[in-house]
C-alpha cells in the first residue's frame, strides 16, 4: 500500500545524542507513520533498546553499515514503501552518498513517487577553524549546494539549542535548527555549594573531551573532586589505570568513575550532582551538555574559543579557559567556584529557551515547508 503520509528516518550509527534525535522526531507521528531505517549494528545496539525499544514502529533493519551501500538502500526502501518523506537527522557523512543516489535514481524513479528528503548536517566546520581540516571539510559547502539545487531536498544545520549561531561561514541559506533540549522536572534551580566543587565530564568520554588536563588541574586544586559519568572509551580507561594523578585522586577518594550507558534517568541524576561540567573541547559544533547542564542549573567549564566558547560568551553560564593548560583550567575552576551564584543565576535563566519543538518542527515540517 502507498502511505503518502509515513515518514522514513534513517539512522546509521548508534553513539550519543543519535537515537534520542530519532525517537524525538517519530514520537511526532502515529504508529503507521513511522518507518524507521537503521544500519544492523544499530539494530544490535544497547542505545537502540534504550531509546527506541518502546516505540511502536515499522523498523527496517538495512543490509549494510556502511553510508555508500546503506543510505542509497534507505532511499529505495523509503520509495518502495511510499513514504512521503526521508529525514536523515545526521547528514554529515551522508551528503555524497545521498547526492550520488539522488541523481542516480533521477532517470528511474517518477518525481511524485520518489519521497521528499531533509538532511540535517550536525558538523559545519571549515578549514580555517579550531578544528583539524579535512579534505571533507573542504567540499561539503559545493555538494551541499548541489543537494540543495534538487527538487524535493531541504538541507538544514544543527544549532545551540539556545539559537546563538544562526548562519554558518560557506553554506549561505542553510537554514538552522536547535539541538533539542527536553526540560527537566524539577524545573532547574541550581545545586546548593558545599564545601567541595565536584566538576563532570558526562555522556560518551573520549579523548577529545580532555580528561587528563581536568584530572591534572584538579591535582592542584584539593577542595576540587572530577566526576566521570557515562561510556568511557579505551583511551580513556588507559588513562585512569596508569595516570599517577589518577591514582592519588583515586585514593582520596576524589574520582568517582561510573564507567557505562547511563540511561536518561541515571544521566540526570548525574548531572544535578555536580557544581560545574567540563566541556573541555574547543569543537566548532553545538554541544548538547551544555544545554543539558543549563536545563539544570549548572554552569560549564569550557573552552575559550570556538562555538562553545560563543554560547557561554552569550548566555553567561560558564567560564572559558584554555583546554590544553592545567594551570589555566584550575585558575578557571577558582572563578567559578568564586562566583558559582552568578554562574548558576545564568544558567537557569538561559534554560528558559530550551525545547525540542523547533528541532522536530523544523526536520518534519509539512509538503509546502521547502527552501
Amino acid at each position: 500500500m502507498y502511505h503518502s503520509r509515513a515518514t522514513a528516518i534513517v539512522e546509521l550509527e548508534s553513539l550519543g545524542h543519535r537515537l534520542n534525535y530519532v525517537r524525538l522526531l517519530a514520537e511526532h507521528f502515529a504508529p503507521p507513520e513511522r518507518l524507521l531505517l537503521v544500519s544492523p549494528s544499530v539494530a544490535g545496539s544497547p542505545e537502540f533498546e534504550q531509546h527506541l525499544g518502546h516505540l511502536e514502529a515499522d523498523v527496517v533493519v538495512l543490509a549494510a553499515d556502511d553510508r555508500a551501500t546503506a543510505l542509497p538502500d534507505a532511499l529505495a526502501v523509503a520509495t518502495a514503501r511510499g513514504a512521503g518523506h526521508l529525514v536523515v537527522p545526521e547528514a554529515d557523512k551522508a551528503v555524497l552518498p545521498v547526492l550520488r543516489a539522488l541523481l542516480r535514481g533521477a532517470l528511474r524513479w517518477a518525481r511524485p513517487r520518489r519521497p521528499r528528503v531533509t538532511l540535517l548536517l550536525m558538523r559545519t566546520a571549515l578549514p580555517g577553524g579550531p578544528e583539524a581540516a579535512t579534505l571533507g571539510m573542504a567540499l561539503k559547502p559545493a555538494l551541499v549546494a548541489v543537494l540543495r539545487a534538487l527538487p524535493g531536498v531541504r538541507v538544514l544545520f544543527l544549532t545551540d539549542a539556545f539559537g546563538v549561531v544562526t548562519r554558518r561561514r560557506g553554506f549561505p541559506g542553510v537554514r538552522p535548527v536547535r539541538d533539542p533540549v527536553t526540560a527537566p522536572d524539577p524545573a532547574p534551580t541550581g545545586r546548593a555549594a558545599g564545601p567541595r566543587a565536584r566538576v563532570g565530564v558526562l555522556g560518551v568520554i573520549g579523548a577529545r573531551k580532555n580528561v587528563p588536563v581536568l584530572v591534572a588541574a584538579a591535582a592542584r586544586r584539593p577542595d576540587v573532586d572530577v566526576v566521570l559519568a557515562g561510556r568511557c572509551e579505551p583511551e580513556v580507561r588507559a588513562f585512569l589505570a596508569t595516570d599517577p594523578d589518577a591514582a592519588r585522586l583515586r585514593a582520596q577518594g576524589r574520582l568517582d568513575v561510573d564507567d557505562r550507558l547511563l540511561d536518561d534517568a541515571e544521566f540526570d541524576a548525574a548531572l544535578r550532582s555536580v557544581d560545574a561540567v567540563a566541556v573541555l573541547h574547543d569543537n566548532d559544533a553545538p554541544s548538547g551538555i551544555v544545554a543539558e547542564a543549563a536545563a539544570r542549573g549548572v554552569p560549564v567549564l569550557g573552552p575559550d574559543r570556538g562555538w562553545v566558547a560563543t554560547v557561554l560568551a552569550a548566555t553567561g553560564g560558564g567560564v572559558p579557559a584554555r583546554v590544553d593548560d592545567p594551570g589555566a583550567v584550575a585558575a578557571a575552576l577558582d572563578r567559578l567556584v568564586a562566583e558559582r551564584t552568578r554562574y548558576v543565576a545564568a544558567a537557569c535563566s538561559s534554560a528558559a529557551s530550551l525545547g525540542v519543538a523547533d528541532f522536530v518542527s523544523g526536520l518534519v515540517g509539512g509538503p509546502g515547508d521547502q527552501e
